[in-house]
C-alpha cells in the first residue's frame, strides 16, 4: 500500500511533462498542406487547387489549410475548385487571411472550419456580370439574378450544411433578399449584401451558442496551426509554378491540337520518309498531353500510351501489313490514352475507370 502511494506521489509532477511530450510526439508524426487561395478565382487557380490537393493526398496529409485572400471570380472555376476539395478526406481549414468575398466565401464554406485573422472581412457573395470585353460589373437582369442566385444559393447551402456551417448566413450573402434574424437581432437587413468582419463572424448565438460563421480569430497562420494542434508537424506549402497558366491557354486550344496532331501524324504515313507533316503532328500531340500534364489532370503514363500504340500503327503499316491485330491495338491504345490524358484521376482511384458497383 505504501509502496503504491510513493509510487503515485512521484508520477504525479511527471504527468504534465509527459503529456506534452506525448502530444509533440504525436504532432511530429502529422503531415499539413497549406494551400494558397490568391488572386481571382480563374481557372489557374483550379489548376493549383488540384494539383496540392493531390500533393496532399499522395503525402496522407492529416489537414489541409487554405491560405485565403481573394476579391472573387468566376463561378464555373469556383464550383470546380470546390469539387476538387471534396476529394481530401483529412481535415480542412480556412484561414481568411485578409480578404473572402464571393467566390473566396464560397469556397471557405467547403472547408469544415473557418479562423479569420484580425480585421479580415468575409462575405459579399452575390452574382453579378461583367461588360463585354471585361470592361467593369453591369447591372444583371432581374430575371438572371434570380435564377444565377438560386443556383448558386443552393450548392453553397449544400456544402454548409455538410461542414456544419450557418446555412442561412450563407444565403444572406448571396441573396440581398434575405433578412438574416438570430435571436431577435437583425443581423443583415432585407435588400442588404451580408459581410462580416472577423469579430462579427465569430459572435455565438442560439442555444447552445455556435459561432455565426468563424470559430475564431487568429493573428497568424502560424498561430493557427498550432491551435489546431499540429504544432511540429511536418509543413508542406504548394507555390504557384507559374505553368499553371501556359495550361490555360494550351487546354482552352485542346480541340485544336488534336486536329493538328492527326493531320500531321496522317500526312506523314502518307508520305516517304520523315519530313514537316510528322514534326508538326508530334508538336500537335505534345501540346495537347502537355496541357492536360500542367492542369495536373494526368502524369506521363497516357503520354507514353499514346507513343506506344503509334509505334504499333508503324509496326503495321511499315513492317507488317496485312497484320490488322498489330494496327488495330494500336489505334486502340492512342485512343484510350487521348481519352484519359483529359480524365481528372486522384490518388487511390482506379487508373482505368471501372463501373458502378
Amino acid at each position: 500500500m505504501l509502496l503504491s502511494l510513493l509510487a503515485v506521489l512521484f508520477a504525479l509532477p511527471l504527468a504534465p511533462e509527459v503529456r506534452a511530450a506525448e502530444a509533440e510526439l504525436r504532432a511530429a508524426n502529422k503531415r499539413v498542406v497549406i494551400l494558397p487561395i490568391r488572386d481571382d478565382i480563374m481557372p489557374p487557380l483550379v489548376y493549383i487547387v488540384r494539383r496540392g490537393v493531390k500533393e496532399a493526398m499522395d503525402w496522407n496529409a492529416d489537414l489541409l489549410v487554405l491560405d485565403m485572400e481573394t476579391n472573387g471570380g468566376r463561378v464555373d472555376s469556383t464550383e470546380e475548385i470546390v469539387g476538387i476539395l471534396s476529394q481530401f478526406r483529412g481535415e480542412t481549414v480556412t484561414y481568411v487571411n485578409r480578404n473572402a468575398y464571393s467566390a473566396g466565401a464560397f469556397i471557405s464554406v467547403a472547408t469544415r472550419q473557418i479562423f479569420m485573422a484580425p480585421e479580415s472581412v468575409i462575405g459579399a457573395a452575390a452574382p453579378i456580370m461583367m461588360s463585354p470585353g471585361g470592361g467593369g460589373v453591369q447591372e444583371m437582369p432581374d430575371t438572371m439574378e434570380i435564377k444565377a442566385t438560386s443556383a448558386i444559393s443552393a450548392k453553397i447551402r449544400a456544402y454548409a450544411q455538410k461542414n456544419g456551417h450557418n446555412s442561412d448566413v450563407i444565403e444572406a450573402m448571396i441573396d440581398k433578399q434575405t433578412e438574416l434574424v438570430i435571436d431577435g437581432k437583425v443581423i443583415n437587413p432585407k435588400g442588404k449584401i451580408l459581410t462580416l468582419t472577423n469579430r462579427e463572424a465569430e459572435q455565438q448565438y442560439g442555444d447552445p451558442p455556435k459561432p455565426l460563421l468563424s470559430a475564431g480569430t487568429v493573428e497568424t497562420l502560424e498561430a493557427l496551426i498550432a491551435k489546431l494542434g499540429f504544432e511540429g508537424a511536418d509543413l508542406k506549402r504548394v507555390e504557384p509554378t507559374g505553368a499553371e497558366k501556359l495550361a490555360t491557354w494550351i487546354n482552352a486550344m485542346n480541340w485544336l491540337w488534336l486536329i493538328i496532331g492527326a493531320a500531321g501524324i496522317y500526312l506523314e504515313f502518307k508520305t516517304p520518309g520523315f519530313g514537316l507533316p510528322g514534326i508538326v503532328g508530334i508538336c500537335g500531340f505534345t501540346l495537347y498531353f502537355l496541357g492536360s500534364y500542367v492542369a495536373g489532370l494526368s502524369g506521363l503514363e497516357w503520354p507514353m500510351l499514346f507513343l506506344l500504340g503509334l509505334l504499333l500503327v508503324g509496326v503495321e503499316l511499315f513492317l507488317l501489313p496485312g497484320t490488322v491485330v498489330v494496327g488495330l491495338s494500336g489505334a486502340a491504345l492512342m485512343g484510350v490514352a487521348l481519352v484519359m490524358a483529359l480524365v481528372d484521376h486522384y490518388p487511390g482511384m482506379p487508373r482505368i475507370p471501372t463501373l458502378p458497383q
